[in-house]
Parts: C-alpha cells; structure tokens; sequence
C-alpha cells in the first residue's frame, strides 16, 4: 500500500451508520518544528491526505479542528476551533462533537499517514447508534483514530472542568459509561497507527505499508 495514496485499500462497503468525520490539526506541532497539516506527501499535505482517506469511508460531513490563527479556506472542509485553548485533543472533541451534523464522529489526527480506510472501517463497524469505538494496543487505547457518540459530550465537559486533559483518561471513563466499546488491534493492524512527532519521522518516511484485511 502506497503510503502517498489511502484510496489504494478501497472501502467497498457502505459505513453500517452515518457519521461526521474530523481531522484533528489544532496543534502546535512543537517537537516537528512546522505545522505538521502543511507536510508534504508526494504532491499533497498530510491534512489533504487525511480528509481524503476520510471521505474514502463515506463520510457525510468533513471537518478539521485547526487553530485560530491557520487559514483552512482551500480545503474542502469546515473548521472547527477548540473554545478552551491549550487542552490538547480532549478540547478538539470538546468543539467538535456539539456542532457536527451526525450521532457520530469519526476522530483522525493528521500526524497519522499510515491510516487507511479499511482500517476506519472497521472501527466504525463496532459502531452503535450512541456508542463509538475506540481501537487498543495491548493496555493502551488509539483515542485519536476513533468514534465518538454525541452523547460523551457531558462526560468529556467533567473532565475539562476537572483539568483532566488525558484522552487515556477520558477513554476508561467513557469504556465504564458504556459511551464507547474497544476494539483491540491485531499485530499487523498496529502499523496503521504510526505517528510522527519530529521532522526525522517524516523525512525518513516509508514508501509503502502492508495491505490490510478487513
């Protein structure tokens, strides 16, 4: 699989439940030294890429949850601005979930390039009409590649109020509320979830992934 291209493992099927789909991109990028939305994959930015690997799963609306202070008018989606500054992405899906257009929400971060959408698909297959899904890797959960229902939005509201910005956190409380259901990853499936942090991660980027098995 092209890294460069994440139509190439098609989704054929239609998503079970209709969704709104949002790439997280409000932040500061500190240790890549760059916006990490405005990247360079072959002839696209890492935020096009995400938005097309997005619409890939059938989304019915796009959105990005960027920062005030970045113009996103070229893409063809609607921004979104955290209304708390500065609490990572727990305040991105704080703005996002009341103004979005579906039940669901459909979370990708843009520092993700390996996602897929075969892999979202499967995610949102575990999907409810009020419960999402969150993907694990062993004892960790994957929060930024995820579904969230509209109804955490009460839950996500204590933890911003309590200053408890870890999506960790967030997750387990959401898990025992029964907001959300887990969907632990295969080995070959971990891939999926790379993301890059510093600017040796995106120059040193692989020309392709595994194909995926959904």
């Amino acid at each position: 699989m092209d890294l460069r291209d994440p139509t190439n493992a098609e989704v054929n099927r239609n998503p079970p439940l209709a969704f709104s789909a949002c790439v997280l991109a409000g932040g500061r990028s500190t240790r890549m030294g760059s916006d990490k939305a405005f990247l360079r994959i072959g002839d696209e930015f890492l935020l096009e890429r995400q938005l097309r690997c997005l619409r890939a799963c059938g989304a019915q609306e796009l959105l990005i949850s960027g920062r005030p202070d970045v113009n996103y008018s070229r893409f063809d989606a609607r921004t979104i601005h955290d209304q708390e500054p500065d609490c990572g992405p727990i305040g991105g899906l704080a703005a996002v979930l009341p103004r979005s257009s579906q039940d669901l929400v459909l979370l990708l971060a843009v520092d993700m390039p390996a996602m897929t959408p075969a892999m979202l698909h499967k995610i949102l297959c575990k999907c409810t009409s009020t419960s999402g899904c969150v993907p694990m890797e062993g004892e960790r959960y994957q929060p930024l590649a995820a579904v969230y229902p509209k109804g955490a939005q009460q839950l996500i509201e204590s933890h911003l109020a309590q200053g408890k910005y870890s999506m960790q956190g967030f997750v387990r409380d959401a898990l025992e509320a029964g907001l959300v259901q887990s969907l632990p990853l295969e080995s070959s499936e971990v891939i999926y979830f790379t993301n890059w942090n510093q600017p040796s991660d995106w120059q040193s980027q692989p020309p392709a992934y595994p194909s995926q098995q959904t």
